[in-house]
């Protein structure tokens, strides 16, 4: 795919993987709207770079992020949802009532992606965790089960990866793609929060990242970094596609049954 001229989007963009890809973006596209949790753009001013502020433990901020953007863009060709945290050390609720893991890994990057048109092309940054992951769409507070940063981590991103696969499955006679992808073991202050594990430099990730989002035709497609790979089945799985699908609709319209126990 041709990025010139394009309009992208790239959330988490302020530090990591999310850092080194705008650099890379930056002056390719035709209008990169960066969002990161900081007071400031992460990049040196450009006419053709905004950047916008909002944390997403907050729905509403998620809203709130989507009209600002909806503002400056008629269209987005190409949302890369990257904006992610680690599990903290203890379980913690957001004010959504989620646990903030899944609500900002998860659930926030879901309701972005609605809020701005669901775009020409969706590219979900995802994590090699998921492969080993499981999710009780019961628990996924984790208040029954016990509950580790790593776990909530990877449980959201198996989430992320699910939702994926099946938003392709309702894209596969439109033009439009949705893919996931895992950019490497890369250092960074999320993966040190949570593993004692070193990783190759973000620009690694990056390169990852902006191969895949200039790819076409691959609707539905899990990279591992540039690669092509098999997800975890349970995120192939239509029973299972289904009962996420029910809890993130119930959460996204405020209600959801059996996901709040604290």
């Amino acid at each position: 795919m041709e990025l010139a001229g394009k309009t992208v989007v790239l959330t988490g963009a302020t530090s990591g993987i999310g850092l080194a890809t705008a650099q890379r973006l930056a002056g390719r596209v035709g209008l990169l709207i960066l969002h990161g949790i900081e007071p400031s753009s992460p990049l040196p001013p450009r006419n053709d770079v905004a950047y916008f502020r909002a944390d997403f433990s907050s729905l509403e901020a998620v809203a709130g992020l989507a009209s600002r953007i909806r503002g400056i863009a008629r269209h987005i060709d190409i949302l890369v949802n990257n904006a992610a945290r680690p599990g903290p050390p203890h379980r913690t609720i957001a004010s959504s009532g989620f646990e903030l893991t899944f609500q900002t890994n998860y659930l926030a990057t879901v309701a972005l992606t609605r809020l701005l048109g669901e775009p020409d092309r969706i590219v979900n940054v995802a994590s090699a965790t998921h492969l080993s992951a499981t999710l009780d769409p019961d628990d996924v507070n984790l208040a029954r089960h016990r509950y580790a940063p790593g776990t909530a981590y990877a449980q959201s991103k198996l989430a992320l990866v699910t939702e994926t696969c099946r938003l392709a499955g309702t894209l596969q006679k439109t033009t439009r793609t949705a893919v996931s992808v895992h950019p490497g073991i890369v250092s960074t202050a999320l993966l040190h929060a949570m593993f004692s594990i070193r990783g190759d430099d973000p620009q690694h990730a990056a390169g990852n990242l902006l191969h895949v989002i200039g790819e076409d035709y691959d609707n539905g497609t899990y990279y591992d970094e540039s690669t092509p790979a098999a997800p975890n089945p349970t995120a192939t799985a239509p029973a299972f596609q289904r009962a996420l699908f029910e809890l993130t609709e119930a959460a996204l319209n405020g209600v959801a049954p059996g996901a709040r126990s604290s």
